[in-house]
């Protein structure tokens, strides 16, 4: 029994305790890098832009709004999913809330509106591209969320990994509300979604490849 003791004294001799914040600091780390990089982002794509138009502020709140609660939730979620117990239970119920909320102001903006005006509000300028732009800004967040993920202890790869593509989209997303020239409700709801989904759906691929134990 003392050959035992000896031996956990000597493995355990050169531990040290681990502050009971770690894993968080490392969160908070991994978001302000996201940002920050998704900023720069897009700074950059400001040289390729051709065109401006008048963006009413209804529409830049809620882009802004509604990609900050995804985020806000993801972030969260991110949280949880980090440790072998976590679940995303709170995400899911929040993120059908915020789309019901802003499904119901596209819907409202279209039945005010003439019909003319549809192909504006739902494909906009950026229909084609919106989606990608908003993976793109949130790559850097993208990998930040992977390098956080892998110094924790996910227990679904898969489920992990599209909460931090989810997150990174949803990053890149209040970004990209920064500058983006949309007006249409109906086009945040669809295409702003859209983006942040093939986020999470990169996110779940990569986490079943690179998080498992």
């Amino acid at each position: 029994m003392t050959k035992i003791d000896d031996l956990i004294d000597t493995l355990v001799g050169d531990l040290t305790p681990v502050s009971r914040h770690a894993l968080r600091k490392r969160l908070a780390s991994a978001i302000i890098f996201g940002v920050i990089g998704a900023a720069v982002a897009l700074l950059a794509s400001f040289a390729f832009r051709s065109h401006s138009h008048h963006v009413t502020m209804a529409a830049f709140w809620v882009k802004f709004l509604y990609s900050a609660g995804l985020m806000g939730a993801t972030i969260i979620a991110l949280d949880h999913v980090a440790r072998p117990d976590g679940l995303i239970g709170n995400m899911i119920r929040f993120s059908t809330a915020a789309f019901a909320v802003i499904a119901l102001l596209a819907i409202g903006q279209l039945v005010l509106s003439p019909t003319s005006s549809y192909p504006g509000l739902i494909f906009g300028f950026s229909a084609l591209f919106c989606p990608f732009l908003i993976v793109a800004f949130g790559l850097p967040a993208f990998f930040a969320n992977m390098w956080f993920l892998r110094r924790a202890a996910p227990f679904n790869p898969g489920l992990a990994g599209f909460v931090a593509g989810a997150c990174a989209g949803a990053i890149g997303a209040w970004v990209y509300a920064l500058a983006c020239v949309e007006n249409g409700i109906p086009f945040i709801a669809i295409w702003y979604t859209l983006g942040i989904l093939l986020s999470g759906l990169l996110g779940s691929v990569v986490g079943k490849l690179s998080l498992r134990w």
